[in-house]
C-alpha cells in the first residue's frame, strides 16, 4: 500500500511557528515587542516613579526621583519577586496522597480475589494466534483492494 503524498505541503516546510516576511510583518513584529515592553517595564515603572514621588511629597525625610530611578526601582522589586518565589508552585492541581502498606495490602487483596473471578480470560494458544492473524491478513488485503 503506498501513500500518496501532497509534495507542495511538504516541500521546504520546516514548520515555523512565527514567521515574518516583509516590511508588514517587521512594523508587526515590532508593534508587538513595544506593547509587551510597554506594559510590562514602562507601565509599572512609571506608577511606581509617580507612587514614591506622591510619598516623597507627603513625608519630607525621602527625596524624589526620576523615570529612570523608577526603572530601576521596578526592576528591583522585579528580581526580588522572582528570588523571593523561586520553589513556590504557581498551579497546583491537587495534592498527592501517600499510601501506606496497610493499603497496598488491601488492594493486592482485592486484585487476587477479583481476578480469581475471571475465568473466561486465558492464555491464547499459538494455533488460535495462527487463526488470527490469517483473518487480520485477510481483512488487510480485503482494505488494499478497496484502496
Amino acid at each position: 500500500m503506498k501513500i500518496k503524498r501532497n509534495r507542495k505541503l511538504y516541500r521546504g516546510n520546516k514548520f515555523r511557528v512565527i514567521q515574518i516576511t516583509g516590511l508588514r510583518g517587521l512594523l508587526s513584529a515590532a508593534f508587538v515587542v513595544i506593547c509587551l515592553a510597554a506594559g510590562f517595564v514602562a507601565f509599572p515603572s512609571l506608577v511606581l516613579y509617580k507612587f514614591w514621588n506622591y510619598l516623597a511629597g507627603m513625608t519630607s525625610g525621602m527625596p524624589e526621583i526620576n523615570v529612570l530611578q523608577g526603572l530601576l526601582l521596578w526592576g528591583i522589586f522585579a528580581v526580588s519577586y522572582i528570588i523571593a518565589n523561586e520553589k513556590k508552585k504557581y498551579l497546583v492541581a491537587f495534592e498527592p496522597k501517600t499510601v501506606s502498606g496497610k493499603d497496598i495490602a488491601e488492594i493486592m487483596r482485592e486484585i487476587k480475589t477479583k481476578s480469581a473471578d475471571f475465568t473466561e480470560f486465558h492464555e491464547v494458544s499459538d494455533e488460535n494466534n495462527a487463526k488470527i492473524e490469517e483473518e487480520n491478513k485477510d481483512d488487510s488485503e480485503k482494505i488494499e483492494d478497496k484502496i
